[in-house]
């Protein structure tokens, strides 16, 4: 580690001019092979970050927005901006819907591409938070410890396995880091490429998610801690220069070199809040100040449930334990041994920075305070009356908090240190001390991830949408249409939770719709079994002996037994038509459906909604006589 009279010069591979070692062979060879011994590494752990998130995320399926995402998709036969700019449940996020409608249309419910999407977006995270390290650490080998604990801490880890998290989570981890380290170099250099750089990385993570208006934000906040802790050294003209550069040696001198890209940000923002306002125009939320001020969860409540039982555990290697409540995701349990290593882990390096170190506190602050804003944000977009606070415990809302911590982290490694013995002391055993806390993290995280994975393999949705394809897949007669059980999706998501929806574009399956002359139910293991109706009303024996009910060519209502409540239904149409063609059928208060017929005597099963006391039926496509029998409507049940 560098002390104050011996700064090392500033290293970007992606800055050629930057100053180079003295000439002489060995001098300029050493640097490159350590250079580039130092690039493998990250890239080593990188991969086997990915290759690990990628081994859980293989253990989970489609779940909940996936289904609803993927089924949304497989609708729409081309990605025009209809579908791009679609409002799902509040968030604006067209990069993602463009991914998501690949998966849907070059394999259709097949989960190995989105898994290979997972990946793609793990290793682009990675590298652009490895550039963040490398450029606020300046190349030193020292960075690969706050590269390893980000990537193994499991508080990134949900967010980075569950597929319609991760369209989210991963570009904005790629956007904010990659923001940080180009506005870093943008200070130093005053390059404009630089500036175009962080501007762009905040337009590309709004293409995925709306948080990504913290992007400037937190590079803001990264640059003035990292020029203030540089002002330590400022006195010594060339440790001073050598840490900040040349361009940002005072205030005055950095907001000049930066307030282009500043002004440029904010065009962004102020464009992206428009087209925000147009498409989506509402944010949701039912959050109350306090538990005892309404049926919604507190705020105080959220906050300490963010702090003592989600993030801060993850900061140890925990939680180590996860509880599921289906159809909801993996939360965060964690013991009390877990929480107090959490908060005894955070105490350690604070004290460690604030004692070895000059001028950090600035920075820790930023990175205590930065999940309040996740926590501020989920209350705004996503809390109700019926929204239990746990949702916090589920971590995929903090994820984004890893960049921020492992940027001031590496601030303290950077920043000067102080002088006297406690601190001399402290820097001879700082690198084994620096390494034993990496290796018990990541043991510590290693046991988070295994046991995650556990609770993730739990899939509802690919134990029963599996066997259905399959079966659906040897059938030749339409399926009627029916809801999929609530362990795959709740009632509320109507009419994603759908047959038709779920299945869409999925090869090879019969006809998902409103009749069928073999009709079945699905059990919960995705099994069909023949089914009949279970009348909850009947259609009387008409009147016309040899016929029934004789149905007009304008329609025909045709009473009940009895009145039906409003909600779907199956009626055993029983018919006598003289020639091929569809007959029109509707409730009293209800949608109207299309069913064929055939010429002759033959039962058809039409699923109907609405309520009423009557079925009106009119006949269509060339049917001029058209004899109805009695019939029960009802529900199926198995044969």
């Amino acid at each position: 580690m560098p002390s104050r009279t011996d700064p090392e010069p500033p290293t970007d591979p992606q800055s050629p001019t930057d100053p180079q070692p003295p000439a002489g062979h060995r001098s300029r060879t050493a640097p490159t092979r350590r250079t580039r011994g130092l690039a493998a590494a990250c890239a080593v752990i990188i991969v086997a970050a990915t290759a690990i998130r990628t081994w859980v995320a293989a253990a989970g399926w489609f779940y909940w927005d996936d289904l609803l995402l993927h089924g949304h998709a497989a609708a729409h036969r081309l990605p025009d901006p209809g579908f791009l700019l679609t409002d799902h449940d509040g968030h604006l996020m067209p990069g993602g819907m463009a991914l998501v409608w690949i998966a849907a249309h070059v394999a259709p419910l097949d989960f190995r591409m989105p898994l290979l999407q997972i990946a793609l977006l793990q290793l682009v995270a990675g590298a652009a938070l490895a550039r963040m390290l490398w450029v606020l650490l300046r190349g030193r080998a020292v960075l690969l410890a706050p590269l390893l604990l980000a990537l193994a801490i499991p508080l990134g880890l949900p967010a980075a396995t569950w597929w319609a998290a991760a369209l989210n989570s991963l570009p904005l981890a790629a956007a904010m880091a990659w923001a940080v380290a180009s506005t870093i170099r943008l200070a130093e250099t005053g390059r404009r490429r630089h500036a175009v750089g962080a501007v762009l990385a905040t337009a590309a993570g709004l293409l995925f998610v709306e948080k990504a208006v913290l992007v400037p934000v937190v590079a803001a906040a990264v640059l003035a801690c990292w020029w203030w802790t540089g002002r330590a050294d400022h006195d010594d003209e060339v440790g001073g220069r050598a840490r900040m550069g040349a361009a940002a040696s005072t205030g005055t001198a950095l907001w000049r070199t930066t307030r282009w890209m500043w002004a440029a940000q904010a065009a962004v923002l102020v464009a992206w809040a428009a087209l925000f306002a147009l498409t989506v125009g509402r944010a949701g939320g039912g959050l109350v100040p306090s538990d005892s001020d309404g049926p919604g969860p507190g705020l105080w409540s959220l906050i300490d449930k963010a702090y003592r039982l989600a993030v801060g555990p993850t900061l140890a290697g925990g939680p180590w334990r996860w509880e599921r409540w289906h159809p909801g995701p993996p939360m965060a349990d964690p013991s009390a041994l877990a929480v107090v290593a959490g908060a005894l882990l955070c105490v350690l390096v604070l004290a460690w920075s604030l004692l070895t170190r000059e001028r950090t506190g600035p920075a820790w602050v930023v990175a205590a305070l930065y999940p309040t804003a996740s926590v501020l944000m989920v209350a705004v977009g996503r809390f109700g009356p019926d929204t239990a606070a746990e949702i916090v415990q589920t971590l995929r809302y903090h994820a984004d908090s890893v960049i921020v911590l492992a940027a001031v982290l590496a601030l303290a490694l950077a920043a000067p240190r102080r002088e006297g013995p406690l601190p001399r002391a402290a820097a001879r055993r700082e690198p084994w001390v620096l390494a034993g806390l990496v290796v018990v993290v990541v043991s510590s995280s290693s046991i988070s991830t295994a046991t995650y994975r556990e609770a993730w393999a739990e899939q509802p949705s690919r134990d029963y949408l599996l066997p259905l394809v399959d079966a659906l897949r040897a059938r030749d007669a339409p399926m009627l249409q029916a809801d999929v059980p609530p362990e795959v999706l709740l009632p509320v998501t109507a009419p994603a939770n759908r047959l038709a929806a779920v299945l869409a574009g999925v090869p090879g399956l019969p006809p998902i719709g409103a009749w069928t002359t073999e009709p079945v139910v699905v059990d919960a293991a995705g099994r069909l079994h023949p089914a009949d109706v279970v009348p909850g009303r009947t259609i009387g024996q008409g009147p016309e002996p040899g016929c029934g009910h004789r149905i007009d060519a304008g329609g025909t209502r045709i009473g009940l037994d009895g009145p039906l409540l409003g909600r779907d239904w199956v009626l055993r149409l029983n018919y006598l038509a003289d020639s091929d063609g569809t007959v029109e059928v509707r409730l009293d208060e209800g949608d109207q459906v299309e069913v064929p017929v055939t010429a002759g005597l033959a039962t058809v099963f039409v699923r109907v909604e609405g309520s009423g006391t009557g079925v009106t039926l009119t006949p269509r496509g060339g049917v001029e006589e058209l004899c109805i029998g009695s019939g029960p409507v009802g529900v199926l049940v198995p044969r």
